[in-house]
This record gives structure tokens, sequence and C-alpha cells, in this order.
């Protein structure tokens, strides 16, 4: 069957650690972000980033967003949801943090954003296709799979791990374009502890790591060193200079335009 990849989801974290919003469409800024993506991040006394790294009771904060009106609505663990401004009302929020959490934490916010990668600022890409047949290996359904690799763009219409293809090896980028916009594959993300636990309680699962490279590892083979711990999914981007403004839209066509010296 014929690839037809096109962008079939868009997600932002405008809380970095919080839960995700669904768009129809994305901008990109001037700092080669998406607009909204990680602009807020949870730290500590030390500026240190509280995330679900550290942090396991951040998975039972439930969030929404109304992003027309910069607006957050927090809840957790079945309490009443309240309504913030993210950019007036941080000082509320940050309590509201603190007294969930059981210890002083700051919402902090620039207008380059807090990215999970400073070097690789681009949105992170995955297939539908790859978060189903990772989801088959622990029984998650696709809404668990998605929830715990927090990539911004999934890519519909190809077959699973697909956007490995985004990746050339050391040195090298893949240029392509979605829609509109430019952007250079460089590297596949090399995971941290999240996606084994549960994004809604916490829980871990047991082996996670284990199996997981059990059944990834062989197929990074020719992309990494033997001796990589293989613990990697979904492609780490760069937005190519010039695309400020440009418009990600569901839907658009995803063309791979080739291997370039980045």
């Amino acid at each position: 069957m014929e690839s037809r990849p096109h962008l079939y989801k868009i997600l932002v974290y405008p809380i970095k650690s919080l839960p995700p919003v669904e768009l129809m469409e994305a901008r990109v800024t001037r700092y080669g972000t998406l607009e909204w993506d990680r602009r807020y991040a949870i730290v500590d006394e030390k500026g240190r980033f509280v995330n679900g790294k550290r942090e396991r009771r951040i998975h039972l904060i439930r969030a929404r967003y109304d992003l027309s009106r910069g607006l957050v609505y927090l809840s957790a663990c079945c309490s009443e949801e309240a309504e913030f401004s993210l950019e007036r009302d941080r000082e509320e929020i940050s309590r509201w943090l603190s007294r969930f959490l059981g210890y002083r934490v700051e919402l902090v916010g620039r207008p380059e954003g807090y990215p999970d990668d400073e070097r690789l600022r681009g949105p992170t890409v995955i297939s539908t296709a790859t978060l189903a047949e990772v989801g088959s290996w622990f029984g998650w359904d696709l809404i668990q799979a998605r929830l715990r690799f927090r990539a911004n763009l999934e890519i519909g219409g190809v077959e699973p791990f697909w956007e490995d293809n985004l990746y050339a090896g050391p040195g090298k980028a893949v240029l392509f374009r979605v829609g509109e916009v430019l952007l250079e594959g460089r590297n596949i993300s090399k995971r941290c502890v999240v996606p084994s636990r549960d994004p809604f309680t916490g829980a871990h699962t047991r082996g996670f790591q284990r199996l997981f490279v059990e059944r990834r590892k062989p197929m990074l083979q020719g992309k990494y060193p033997e001796k990589d711990h293989g613990y990697r999914l979904a492609i780490n981007t760069v937005i190519r200079p010039g695309q400020e403004g440009k418009v990600l839209r569901l839907g658009d066509h995803v063309e791979v335009l080739g291997v370039i010296n980045p």
C-alpha cells in the first residue's frame, strides 16, 4: 500500500509537563518553536523543572485550555476545576500547584518557551501507526500511547516507524516539508522515565524499558552504534530559518526532500 503521509494531529503543551491541547493549526514562532508549546514551566525554589521525571504527582493534574482567551482550567484528584489566566494569574497558579504538590513551586514563562531539547527546538514527530504498534506491546490504547510519548506532530497514512526515515545519522539532517513549513529531522529522541508511567495515575509499567528496548533496538541498526541503549522513539527536529509566521494545518501533506548537511 502506497504511503500518503499527512499531518493527522497537532498537540502542544502550553505548560511543560502538564496535559496537551489538540489544535487544528499551529503557527511557527521566531524562536523556531510552535506557538504555545512549552510556553510555561513549573519550577521549584532552586529553579529546577518540576516534571514527570522528578514528580509522579504531576500525572494527577488535569489541564484544559482556551488558548484564544489565554486561559487554563486546572483540577486534580476530583477537585473542583479552577480557571486562571496564564499571563495575569501566574501567582495564583503557582499557589494552586504548591498546595497540591505540598511544596513551593512557581509557574514561569518566556516567549521562547522551555523546549525539552534546547538545541533541537522544533516539534517532535511520530506516526499514528507507531503509537498504535508500541501500544500493542503493552496493552495500551492509542490515547495512552499518545500521552506517554508526548509528541507534537502525528503523521497519518504511513506504516509504523515511518518517521525513523527522518533521521540519517550523525552530522546529517533530513529535510522535509509539512504543508508550507520546512523542517530538519536531526535525531531519534532519547526517552526518559515518563513513557513508563500511566499518564493518568503515574503508576509504573513493570519491565517497560527492557521490553521496549528488546523490540526497538533491532530497528535502529545502522542508525546508531551497537552500544547505543536503543531507548528511542519520535524524531527531534529544527524548523528551518525563514519559516516564522507560517502555519501547520491538519491534513497538510508531508514530503521528504532529502538528506542535507545542517
